[in-house]
Parts: structure tokens; sequence; C-alpha cells
């Protein structure tokens, strides 16, 4: 049936009119804006953090700056813009369950943003907020309200007298001595907080639903929040006293898909060209009637799920169980179970998302380059899905079932979220099929268990401002100090001469040291930290390990010659130790050749996942989906060995400006965090990673590389193992000299070897077959004589022997021999295999029918020998630790079965 335009006024065509402004334009004249006003262009951080482990996704502009905005960092700007990938599904920003039901709630949406870091304040955030709105943009002044926080008396002035906004269309909102935070934003619970603006639109009384209250109370779509201003003034304390902070710095955020409805006036986000050519695609594959609410319903949904898919796929999330994962999972089941409403029955997604990619990869062209693996991973996910959900539907049958039993015909609180859970079932769904079945759904007790989910969800996704304790600022002082306060000169010299600039005691002879200079590496990037010596005026240390400090490399040694205390103003000479250095660049270079090989054989998606480079091997986890075999691996190494001997000089770019790193098509390394200039290390014609790691001069100082092991270590991830220079040749002469000595006690030649060795196990393969032949026949003539002496237990032949067998699988050969021999009849087989007792009962097929089955023969003579068992009802076996007792269990048997038959 061909999609029909909806005819509700908050839901417009799927193809309206030419847009007054598109997507793109309203995106550009935005940034273009702040340009402008010297605002730098930072790129939207990746929709997976990479540097936060608190964040389940980036849900906020002010995510990659929050180091800023605490002072922990400083960078080379104090102003920037950018439109933010976000997305909302979980802990404080819990949207999912809204979206497709509204017009303006969605998983993953665009945040334009711009940002001031101790620079201006509120009077220009103001101003240029309402210019853009008005001037740019064109939107109605009287159809703009504006909402404060109640004693902000600085920004209602504002308003009022310098942008003539009239008074009674500014609203004093919130009151936080009372717990009502709204126009109030903190970080957390502690830390810097302050007052917010928001800018609303008035969409009219057609979309209040005669709700007639003002803004702050009216719950309708009639008041659409734009743009919420937040203004960084305040330092809370545990106890809830506000300080003014030293910094005050502007953070905001606008909605680009609510300012695109506003601009191509539709009163819905889905009516935007962000979002019509996906509805268009779904309504034309499915034939659904886009005219129906709730088809239109699940369209919608599908439109927004599969954005969301597109962007934290391409960002390097995947559909898992855990954490991040399990959320994309829901999404995407989401997705698909509505395509099941709209009629799909094969996957579908996995070609929506060419839609995607081509509205959104003009401003976000890693989309392009992620393709083929974004589509094959939600590709693979849906089908598994669909197998999922067929369970799903099943299982829904069965509590049906138990509910008409229990006679209360309601489906369980727990039952819900269950089929939620784990087969992505929401709750109207569960609610619509109950219905159709004459039953109810315990709502309430689903709403518990969502509530206990959602408040695990909250812990995970709760955001906190760093540490302040003595962990934290150790030799770097209050947030905003000179966090290199100790210069590295490792990558230029192994030894220099230092002072230590502080110590502390860790116990059992151990403290930490900090000295300046050091040459001391610090664990960062999978590297792990430097070790080696410090000795000087009757001093002698040993360096166990270095790790990152406030204030830069901090050591943790171990005190062998002189005192602590001695140590203060002590010119001392700081030597690490070289050949532990040098093994680890060799296996950190080659991480990188790795890592490129990697992306050219296999393609663009096989991204770093995690690493680990020591003296010893490296391990690097990458995104692929299948495990590589022996041919690949081979090639891997092959190619990585052909770039050591090729000797390439290693180049190493220093303070490159981020933007210009990216264009030199610099990778960056999973898990690490990014200033303004970076450290950039190239293979020319290989490999070029930002890396702030040690480094060959050259490829050939590797020696050579050998992969040592290839294995999963999650969904969709993979983990290769390799050692290189003396431990890779010390692999390859080990193996030669294995391969060697196999040479000799077989008397082939090496090259000989694989022939030698398949013909022996031809040969071995046909002596096992010959004797278990002469097994078989064995146990034919056995079985032959026990059939030949059955005694009959009332009507029914009936056999019972202790018998001698090589093995279990000799015993069930010679019960399936006998069960076919008896015809019609029961019969136990009882033997010693491998130190423990065993029995087999065997019973005819008519005799089941009877009422006579072998699970319940093999309990009953189990308990006499000592033993458990059970199984099917035409044979069943069980097990005993005392053998003694076989004959007790052969000796019964007959008065068991016939108490069977009687019964």
């Amino acid at each position: 049936m061909p999609a029909q335009a909806p005819t509700h006024a908050d839901q417009p065509p799927l193809s309206g009119e030419c847009p007054l402004m598109t997507s793109r334009e309203i995106r550009e004249a935005f940034l273009d804006y702040f340009r402008a006003r010297d605002h730098e262009f930072v790129p939207s951080a990746a929709l997976i953090p990479q540097d936060d482990p608190t964040l389940l996704f980036t849900n906020a502009g002010m995510n990659q700056f929050k180091s800023l905005l605490l002072g922990q960092e400083r960078r080379g700007y104090v102003r920037a813009t950018n439109s933010q990938k976000c997305m909302r599904v979980s802990g404080k920003h819990n949207d999912l369950e809204a979206v497709g039901r509204d017009g303006r709630h969605h998983t993953f949406f665009e945040m334009l943003g711009n940002w001031s870091f101790g620079d201006y304040y509120k009077q220009d955030a103001i101003k240029w907020a309402w210019e853009f709105l008005t001037s740019e943009m064109g939107l109605d002044k009287e159809k703009l309200l504006i909402s404060i926080y109640k004693d902000d008396d600085e920004s209602f002035r504002i308003w009022n007298e310098d942008m003539g906004v009239p008074a009674e269309r500014i609203h004093r909102l919130g009151d936080i001595d009372k717990g009502d935070e709204e126009n109030f934003w903190s970080m957390g619970d502690t830390g810097p907080c302050g007052p917010c603006t928001e800018i609303h639109f008035d969409q009219g009384p057609a979309l209040a639903n005669g709700d007639e209250r003002p803004l702050g109370e009216n719950d309708s779509d009639r008041y659409l929040e734009i743009w919420n201003l937040v203004f960084i003034q305040y330092d809370r304390d545990d106890a809830g006293k506000l300080s003014p902070l030293p910094l005050q710095s502007v953070d905001t955020g606008m909605g680009l898909e609510r300012l695109a409805a506003l601009k191509q006036g539709v009163t819905s986000n889905y009516g935007t060209d962000l979002f019509t050519p996906i509805l268009d695609w779904v309504a034309r594959e499915s034939g659904c009637d886009a005219s129906d609410p709730e088809q239109r319903v699940s369209m919608q949904v599908i439109a927004d799920h599969v954005r969301a898919l597109v962007f934290a796929v391409a960002d390097g999330g995947r559909p898992g169980n855990d954490g991040r994962d399990y959320v994309l999972r829901r999404i995407l089941r989401r997705a698909a179970f509505h395509g099941r409403q709209l009629g799909f029955t094969e996957p579908f997604l996995h070609r929506c998302t060419e839609v995607v990619i081509e509205i959104m990869s003009d401003h976000y062209a890693e989309l392009g380059s992620a393709k083929e693996h974004l589509q094959r991973v939600i590709r693979i996910e849906e089908e598994r899905f669909n197998e999922t959900l067929d369970r799903g539907l099943q299982r829904f049958g069965e509590f049906a079932d138990e509910a008409r039993t229990r006679g209360d015909k309601q489906i369980t609180g727990q039952q819900a979220f269950m089929l939620h859970d784990t087969f992505g079932f929401p709750l109207d769904l569960t609610e619509v099929m109950a219905e159709e079945g004459q039953l109810s759904v315990d709502a309430a007790g689903f709403s518990e268990h969502m509530e206990e989910q959602r408040a695990r969800a909250r812990a995970a996704g709760k955001f906190r401002a760093a540490d302040r304790g003595e962990e934290w600022n150790w030799f770097a002082g209050e947030p905003g100090a000179d966090r290199d306060a100790v210069r590295f000169v490792g990558y230029e010299s192994l030894q220099v001469e230092c002072t230590a600039l502080g110590t502390r005691e860790l116990g059992a002879g151990e403290f930490e040291i900090s000295l300046d200079p050091t040459p001391f590496y610090a664990e960062s990037g999978g590297q792990v930290g430097d070790r080696g010596e410090i000795a000087g005026q009757g001093l002698s240390l040993e360096v166990l390990d270095t790790q990152p400090g406030g204030g830069g490399p901090v050591s943790r040694v171990r005190l062998l010659e002189g005192k602590l205390e001695d140590l203060e103003g002590a010119e001392l000479v700081a030597t690490v130790d070289s050949d532990k250095r040098r093994a680890t660049v060799r296996n950190h270079t080659a991480t990188h050749l790795v890592h490129a090989v990697l992306h050219d054989q296999l393609g663009s998606h096989a991204t770093q996942a995690g690493s680990l480079v020591n003296e010893e091997k490296l391990r690097f986890d990458f995104h692929h989906d299948s495990a590589l075999g022996r041919e690949l691996l081979d090639s891997i190494e092959s190619e990585v060995n052909r770039q050591v001997l090729d000797d390439c000089e290693v180049h190493r770019h220093v303070d490159v400006p981020i933007d210009e790193a990216r264009k030199m098509g610099a990778v960056a390394m999973f898990g690490e965090k990014y200033g303004d200039t970076v450290r950039v290390i190239e293979v020319p014609g290989h490999s070029t990673e930002f890396c702030g790691g040690t480094h060959c001069e050259r490829t050939g100082q590797i020696g050579m590389i050998r992969i040592t092991g290839e294995s999963a270590v999650g969904a969709g991830i993979r983990r290769i193992e390799a050692v290189t220079g003396q431990v890779a040749i010390n692999l390859a002469q080990a193996d030669h000299g294995l391969v060697r000595d196999l040479a000799e006690r077989l008397s082939a030649r090496p090259d000989e070897l694989v022939t030698r060795l398949q013909s022996l196990q031809d040969e071995l393969k046909s002596l096992r077959g010959d004797l278990q032949d002469a097994r078989r026949e064995q146990a034919g003539d056995e079985v032959a004589g026990l059939v030949s002496s059955a005694e009959l237990v009332g009507e029914v032949r009936f056999v019972a022997r202790l018998v001698q067998v090589a093995d279990r699988n000799g015993l069930m050969d010679m019960a399936d021999e006998l069960r076919e021999g008896l015809k019609s009849g029961v019969g136990v087989l009882a033997a010693a295999v491998d130190g423990k007792g065993v029995l087999l009962v065997v019973v005819t097929d008519d005799l089941i029918g009877k009422g006579v089955k072998a699970g319940d023969l093999v309990k009953e003579l189990a308990a006499i020998a000592g033993g458990t068992g059970g199984g099917r009802p035409h044979l069943a076996q069980a097990g005993t630790r005392e053998i003694d007792k076989l004959d007790d269990a052969i000796a019964a048997a007959r008065d068991v079965v016939a108490a069977r038959l009687q019964a």
C-alpha cells in the first residue's frame, strides 16, 4: 500500500514544500557566525567517549571541554564553537522511551554550541544568541520567550534592557534552596555550577492541547526550548554553599533539529530534511500507511534509531551485552521490532543507513569511509535479533498461558521487564499483545524494575569533577596549575643530571619521586613506564616503574643506598634501562605498522580498540568481526617484515596543530586525550598516528616481527600478539629447532614433514577404524548371546548383565544393538569404565507406550548402586563411584522391571 501523507497538524507530510533553509545551511550559518566572532572551530568529538569512562556516550557539546571548564587544562583558544554529535539514552538524559511519540525527542541529535573559557560572559553570550536567532535566522521576536534562574538579575537586565524583551516574556524559574534546579546547571552534586537562561519559541495555542499555563508549568509542545546558555560562575561544596569561581565560563547548546523545524515551517523535527528522506525510504520499502498514527510512530522510531546506529557504529560502538554496547543493542532491536510492525520480514536497517549517510556525510566525512563496516555490523546484529524476536513472541505466549492458569490474567511486571530487557519488547508492545489476548500487564511492577535499571545506569553515567585529593594534585597544585612542571627529556636522552622536586612514601621500602628533568617515560598510550636507576652523592635508587603524575612523570623507586632526607638538593644522575627501552620501542613502532597493515588488508573498520607495549611483546586489539586465518596472519606478518627490511625512517612531528595533524591523515589512538597540538609519528607511505610514545629511528631497528597469537577478546574485538627483535629471533630459532628434531625423528627432510605427518595420520585413522570394527563385531557376538539368553518377565523379554568394554562408547554401541535385537523388551547393562561404574537401560518403543521408561528404571537402579542417573524413555544411563555395587543393581533389575510392568 503506498505511503499517504498524515492529516494531523503536528505530523507534517513526508515530503513537503521546499524548506526555507536547509539543515546544512543552518549548521554552516551558525559556525560561520561564531567563527566571525573569533571562535575556534573544534571538530565534533566522537560519539563513543575516548577519554571519559564516566560517560556511555557523548551527550553534550561540553563533554570534550570538561577539563577547560574545570580549569584543569589550557589550550590555544578561549572561545570555541562546533556542531557536536550527541546521544541521550540513559541516566539523567533518558529520552529513549519518548522517541517516536513526539516531534522533539531523539536518541541521536546535533548540538550547536559556543563556549567561552574565562573570556566573554553573560552580556556577549546573550547578545549573540539573540542576534543569531532574530537577525541571522529571522525568527519572530514576538514569539521568543526567555527563562532565567529566579535570582539571576543580571541576565534579566540584559534581556530586558539591552535586548528589549518585555518583562512579561521573561520567566524566573527554579529555587535550589528548595531542591528545584530548573534553570540552574551543575556538573555534579559538588563542583562548578551556575545559572542558565533558555530561549523558547511559542508555537501557538494549537499545540497546547488546552493547557493554558505559562512557560515553566506548561508541559505541552507549545513552548519549544531552542537554546540553553549556561553561565558557570560558582563552586558548590559538600554543604551546598556557593562560592564564586575565579574563572567564569559560558557553555551553550542548541539542537540543530529543533532549529531546522522552525526554519522549515514544521512543528515536528521529523518534518525536516534531516528525517524526511529516511521516512520516505521506510514508507516506500515497507508499503506502510504513513497516515496511520501508530504506523507513523514506528516510522519515526526507525528514522531516529537508524541515525543513532550509523553514528555510534561509525565511531567505534557495536551492539553487545554490556554498557554502551547493550544500549546500542536495545536501540537496534527497538528499530527492528518497529520494522516488523510495518511489514519488514527481512533485515532492512543496514540498507536504510544509505539514506542517513547521504544526508550527513557532507559534514561528517567519516560516515563514508565507515559505510561498509557499519552496514555489516548492523546487518549481522539484526539477523540475530530476528531469531530473538521469534523466541520473545514464544516466551510471551508462555507467560500468557501462565496468567490464564493462575486466573489473574495478568502479565507480571517482572515478566514484562524480562521481555523488554532480554528481547527488546517495549512495554506498549507487551500491553497491545496482552489486550489482544484479553490479558492485562502489571505496568507499575514493570516501572519498578525499569527504575532499578535506570538507577544502575545513573551510577555508571554520573559525571564527577576531578578528585582534588593528594593522588590528583601531587606536584601539581590546584586545578589550573601547570601540569607540565616536570621536563621530560627521555625522547632525546636516556641519562640526565637532575634534582628531586619531591617524594612521597608508599610503604614496604618504596616511595615515589618527581625529578626535573626526567628521562623516564610515564606509562601512556599502551606503552609501559620506564625503569632504570638514580644515583648521586651517596644515594642509589632503583626505578621500578614510571606513571603520569599531576605535574609530569612520577617514578616509583626503591632506596638501595643512602637516606631519603639526603635527596633534598642533591645532584642526581637518572639513567633509563636502555635494554628495556630499546626492546619497548621496537614493539611500539611495530604496533603502528601492524595497525596500518590491518587497516589496509581488512578495511577501514579495523581500528584500534586497545594496546599494550612492553619490552617482551606487543598486544594490539582491533575492531573486526571474525577470526583471521593462518594465511591472512602470514600475509600481515610478511608485509610488516617487508616494511622492516625497507628500513624506513621514522619521522617525529612535534607540536603539530591538531587540525593540521588530521589533514596529514594521522590516526588518533584509542583511549587517548589530545590538546591543541599533538605529536605525530609517521612512517612515510605506511603509517601516520597521533602518539606521545617512544619509537625507533628507523624501521630496520625492529629487526623482525613474529605474530604469536590471534584471538577474540569480546564481541567484534580481535587481538593480535607479537614479538620483535631478539625475542622474535629466539622464537624463530626455537621453531627451526623443533622442525629439525621432528625431521630427524620421522626420517624426513623438513619440506617433507607435512606429507609424512599426513601419511601417519591416515594410517592411524585406518588402524582406529579397524579396531572399532573389531570391537563392534565382538560386541555383536556378545549381544547375540545376551538376546538368546533373555528371560521373560511376565510377557516381556528381559536381559541384565555385567559386561566388559573398552570405553563408554563401546557400552553405548552394545546397548543400541541390544535394544534392536530384543525387538520387544528391556535390557540392563553394567560395566566398569575409567575407574567408574556405568549403568545403561534400554526399552523398546512398544513398552514405552505402556508406561515403561528407561529414565525411570535407571534412577531406581542407580540408587541401589550408590549413584545418580537419568535419560530418555528409550535410553538412559547412570554413573557411580561404587563399582562393587553394580552387581547389586544387576541382581535387583528383574524385580524393578517387574514392578514397573505391574504398575
